[in-house]
Parts: C-alpha cells; sequence; structure tokens
C-alpha cells in the first residue's frame, strides 16, 4: 500500500538522478550527446566523502564532489571536443575510467575496499521546520531532507527560465539544432558546448554529493548503481526539457522509493530491486522512435563540431 510516508524517500532517491538528468539537458539541447553521467556521478560521491573525510567539512565535500564531476566531463570534452571522437565510445571509455579510478583510489589511500564509512565524514545538513513537523502530507517535504533536494527543484525552474528565455539558452538550442547555422550568425559553438559540459559536470557532481553525503555519509563501490544510466534515459524519453525530466525522473524515484519498502516483505530481494531498471527498459522499450531520433542526431552531429 501506498502512503504518503513514502513521499520523502521519493525526494531522496529523485534528487540525484533528477541533479544528472538537469546537467544532460545541458549537453543534450547544445548537441554534445554527453553520456557520462554515471562515471561523473561516481567520482562526484567519491570526491565528495574524500573531501569531507579529510576537511570534515559537509560543504568542503560538496565542492569537492563538484570538481570531480566537472574533471569527468572537461575528461570527456577532451576526447569528444578536442579529439573528435564518437560520442558513445568516449562515454562508456570515461565511465569505465571513473568505475577502475575510484576503485583504485579507495584501495590504495584508504587501504580499504567495498566500503568507506568513517565518523569524519560528515554529511550535508538536514532541514527540519517545527512548525510543519505535524502537518499531514506537507511534513514529508519539508522535514529531514537537505538543501540540495530543494535546490534541485530550483533548478529544474531556473534552466527552464535559462532555455526558453534567455540568450545563452538560445545559442545553447542553436548550437544542438544547426551548429552550422549558428556559427554563421556568430555563435561560438565550440565555447558554447564547452560551457555546457561544464554545467554538466557541475550537476552530476552535486547529485554525487546528495548521494554520498545527504543519503548516506559513506563511499561504496560502484555505489551509483546505474543512476546515471537512468538519469540518461529520463533526458531520452523526456527529449531534453526540463520539467520533463522532472517528471520522468520523480517516476524512477518512485519505482526505487517502492522497491526499498518492499525489501521489508518477503518477497525476493532480486526481483525487487530489479524494479527500477525494468521501469526504464518498459518505457524505453514504449517508445523506440525516441531512440531512433536521438541515434539520427548523434550521427548527424558527429561530423559537425564547429
Amino acid at each position: 500500500m501506498i502512503s504518503a510516508s513514502i513521499i520523502s524517500p521519493i525526494l531522496r532517491v529523485t534528487t540525484p538522478i533528477l541533479l544528472c538528468a538537469l546537467g544532460g539537458v545541458y549537453s543534450e539541447r547544445s548537441g554534445t550527446g554527453n553520456i557520462t553521467y554515471e562515471g561523473s556521478m561516481l567520482m562526484g560521491t567519491f570526491t565528495g566523502v574524500v573531501g569531507s573525510y579529510f576537511s570534515g567539512s559537509a560543504l568542503v565535500g560538496v565542492l569537492c564532489a563538484i570538481l570531480g564531476g566537472v574533471f569527468v566531463n572537461v575528461f570527456y570534452g577532451m576526447l569528444r571536443l578536442k579529439m573528435g571522437g564518437d560520442n558513445v565510445v568516449c562515454g562508456f571509455a570515461v565511465n569505465s575510467f571513473c568505475v577502475g579510478a575510484t576503485t583504485y583510489l579507495l584501495r590504495t589511500v584508504f587501504k580499504t575496499s567495498g566500503t568507506l564509512s568513517d565518523p569524519r565524514i560528515q554529511g550535508l545538513y538536514k532541514v527540519r521546520v517545527p512548525v510543519l513537523k505535524d502537518i499531514p502530507v506537507i511534513k514529508y517535504f519539508f522535514v529531514n531532507q537537505t538543501l540540495l533536494v530543494y535546490l534541485t527543484f530550483i533548478l529544474v525552474i531556473l534552466t527552464s527560465i535559462i532555455l526558453k528565455r534567455t540568450k545563452f539558452g538560445m545559442n545553447i538550442r542553436a548550437c544542438g539544432e544547426n551548429p552550422m547555422a549558428a556559427a554563421a550568425v556568430g555563435v561560438d559553438v565550440n565555447k558554447t558546448r564547452w560551457m555546457c559540459i561544464i554545467i554538466t559536470g557541475v550537476l552530476c557532481g552535486l547529485g554525487g554529493a546528495q548521494m554520498a553525503l545527504g543519503n548516506l555519509t559513506q563511499f561504496s563501490e560502484d555505489m551509483v548503481g546505474g543512476r546515471g544510466f537512468i538519469a540518461l534515459a529520463a533526458v531520452i524519453l523526456s527529449r531534453a526539457t526540463p520539467w520533463g525530466v522532472c517528471c520522468t525522473a520523480i517516476l524512477f524515484g518512485f519505482a526505487e522509493a517502492y522497491a526499498n519498502l518492499l525489501q521489508l516483505t518477503n518477497i525476493s530481494s532480486y526481483l525487487i530491486l530489479m524494479i527500477p531498471y525494468a521501469a526504464v527498459i518498459l518505457i524505453l522499450v514504449l517508445q523506440p522512435e525516441r531512440l531512433k531520433e536521438l541515434r539520427m542526431k548523434w550521427k548527424v552531429h558527429q561530423n559537425k563540431a564547429v
């Protein structure tokens, strides 16, 4: 049975996915075809935990998570924009690099494997509003959530305004839809795409910070667990629109949160953990034309980097 109490876990598990998907909106709309969300968020979780561990500050951890996400995306940008590599090949190479790099650093720096959990890792502050704690339903939105949860939904609104109402947003859309025409009217396509790649890194890093310092206060090998690819699916299904990725991310967040609640029952844990990923596959199967459209778009832009 679904109750209002599921709202809180839905918000917690949706936030990292939505942050990554919002970052993907910038990359996708600018025509870079970035698929490194999984690796970017994983690196963000690791660098966020490392920053918090050594500094004793969650804020420093968040900043380190952002730097980790930006580093991964700049690495991808070098392969994609500077060297002209295929976005799918470069993306999977970067994702694989992040899995190996975080595992290696965990075992080398901390002399441990599997999970790094230590009292020195400071988690993000949880907002508790006494006035709202006794109000039915509302209390689940405003009690025991991190500030990043609220910032994420503000960023949805901000991203929508940027893309539709600002010159920078128009430049982004022009670079994605017709880079040659954009360059002809004076838009610096390469610069715009680099800016979008960096924005993607920042948002994926924040997603990693929420996962490692908000939902948990630890790092585990491959702890992202495919959520970056779920964010990619959200971008694809929503046609890279801010409100579209928001609704899709909430849908996937609901599937994951409900799967977590079902673990308290006698249903097989393997079947339960499959639910959010099965939801992704089902939705993609129901919209095959969107995948074909995206493949054609990536193919067209592959040789149009200006």
